[in-house]
């Protein structure tokens, strides 16, 4: 699953006019504050269409051709305000502005690559994925701040100037798409990490198995029996997401019992035979190869069926974002 960071400007006034497309001088506070949410609500829409397709792509150089988006059209926004004379000597909206702007280029060129470099090296630990996934949040938590100093800005500014301030339906649209994409990361952190913390020694069993291997099959089986039970613990205090869709926790839990459970019993009997695999009779080469046709069966469909859950979660709370 790809993650990626959202940010909410300020709120456009209900008399929207046209944007001009050079930077003009305004004698009305309503068209210059339209004018400075224009530019916020362009650069939020880019942004929506990279988030859009990092969620139901896997093309990862589309991916980044929307990032890459998002910086231009930043770089845009920032050197049309630099040209924005203050209305009537009030600089704070602008300046307010300005500085969202530049946080947010700093995120999608700085931080991004940070988190960028975590993302390639996150399947190496279960820190270098709690980390790749704490940066994400922090680059999320510092958008907002920052978008928040511009809604509190532009109420200023509209109190100064004696304006009335209302979302219109569009924003409302945006608003939603935000909310649901924050919510959507937040609650497959909390699924995923759990479940994650179990992979390698998976693959290790996994590889010990078909070596033959008795001593790091049992180093891996003890290490599985450990994960299982902290993601069991993990997973145990996650709801279903809103209240009422449990498909994707639930095919987690299905995926950590599964090999929790082999680790704690099957395993065991398992660990006997590879002791003994030069000396097995008949009946136990059998046994081995019965429990490994069945391991390789079952694996693979409760894995089909976890990557489909978390799959169909995703692009179900993540709608397409067409503007």
């Amino acid at each position: 699953m790809r993650h990626t960071f959202t940010l909410l400007f300020g709120l456009a006034l209900t008399a929207a006019t046209a944007r001009a497309q050079t930077v003009p001088t305004f004698t009305n506070p309503v068209e210059y504050n339209n004018y400075i949410v224009g530019e916020q609500r362009e650069l939020l829409k880019k942004n929506l269409r990279y988030i859009s397709k990092s969620a139901h792509s896997d093309n990862e150089k589309k991916i980044e051709a929307r990032r890459l988006d998002v910086v231009k059209q930043n770089e845009i926004s920032l050197a049309k305000l630099a040209k924005l004379k203050p209305y009537d000597g009030d600089n704070d909206f602008k300046d307010k502005a300005t500085e969202a702007l530049y946080q947010q280029l700093k995120v999608y060129s700085d931080d991004y690559k940070k988190v960028d470099f975590l993302a390639a090296t996150r399947t190496r630990s279960y820190e270098n994925m709690e980390e790749y996934y704490r940066m994400m949040e922090a680059a999320e938590k510092k958008l907002q701040a920052v978008g928040d100093s511009v809604d509190a800005a532009q109420k200023r500014f509209a109190r100064r100037h004696k304006m009335t301030i209302s979302k219109d339906p569009e924003v409302d649209r945006l608003d939603k798409y935000i909310a649901d994409v924050s919510e959507v990361n937040a609650y497959q952190h909390r699924v995923y990490l759990p479940e994650f913390r179990l992979e390698k020694a998976i693959a290790r069993v996994s590889d010990a198995m078909q070596a033959q291997d008795a001593a790091a099959f049992e180093t891996a089986r003890q290490q599985l029996v450990t994960d299982a039970e902290e993601a069991k613990k993990a997973l145990a205090v996650v709801p279903a997401f809103r209240g009422k869709d449990a498909r994707y926790r639930d095919a987690t839990r299905r995926m950590v019992d599964f090999h929790g459970g082999l680790a704690a019993n099957q395993y065991v009997r398992i660990q006997t035979l590879l002791e003994k695999k030069n000396t097995l009779d008949q009946s136990e080469a059998k046994e081995f190869n019965s429990f490994a046709a069945y391991y390789n069966k079952e694996s693979q469909r409760i894995g089909q069926d976890y990557n489909q859950a978390a799959n169909t979660f995703q692009s179900t709370y993540i709608p397409v974002f067409n503007d």
